[in-house]
């Protein structure tokens, strides 16, 4: 007598492999969905990491602070209760023209939001404005903080930067909150 499977075992033995095919594919596909948000987290962090270093670097040497889109340029003022443009005076050439001159209106540097990206706007012969974020990082708020600007009052100035928003669509989006705090690195009269 030949020993065979009958189709009841068949049917049970092909039900059992098909459910732990199943739980083995909907782990891959968590696996996969986890590393695209790592990649995410990780462009943004690299992104952003590098846009907000090269405000601080920039933001350090300048002079003559100013937060707020209704302080006219070359004036300062504070914002202890934050303001969304952030401006001040390079310490160099910025706008282009191989021409400094620290009395003049050139060489102005401002940040601020606009489409969900930080701009760099520079002031000059030639005012350019540019993101410094990538096109897939969208900023929701960006907020300066502002104290010590005005000359005479013998406190250093320093401005706080809070960034928030988001990288990545669906459930790959990654929700971001940073803040950091420049010093102005010359002495404030």
């Amino acid at each position: 007598m030949k020993k065979a499977f009958t189709l009841v075992e068949l049917l049970v033995s092909v039900s059992i492999f098909a459910i732990v095919m199943l739980a083995a594919t909907s782990a891959v596909f968590s696996i996969v969905a986890a590393n695209n948000k790592t990649h995410a987290i990780k462009s943004v962090m690299t992104n952003l990491d590098f846009a907000l270093e090269s405000m601080a670097r920039v933001m350090r040497v300048g002079y003559e602070y100013a937060c707020g889109a209704s302080v006219p340029l070359g004036s300062t003022g504070d914002c202890s209760s934050g303001g969304t443009v952030f401006r001040f005076k390079a310490n160099e050439d910025v706008d282009g023209d191989n021409d400094y001159n620290p009395s003049d209106l050139n060489d102005i540097i401002e940040y601020s939001l606009s489409g969900g990206q930080i701009m760099k706007k520079v002031y000059g012969d030639n005012t350019t404005s540019l993101p410094i974020t990538a096109p897939e990082i969208h900023v929701t708020n960006l907020t300066f903080y502002l104290s010590g600007s005005a000359a005479g009052d013998l406190k250093q100035p320093k401005v706080t930067i809070v960034i928030q928003g988001y990288a990545g669509t669906g459930d790959t989006q990654s929700d971001f909150n940073i803040e950091t705090t420049v010093t102005q690195r010359a002495i404030d009269s």
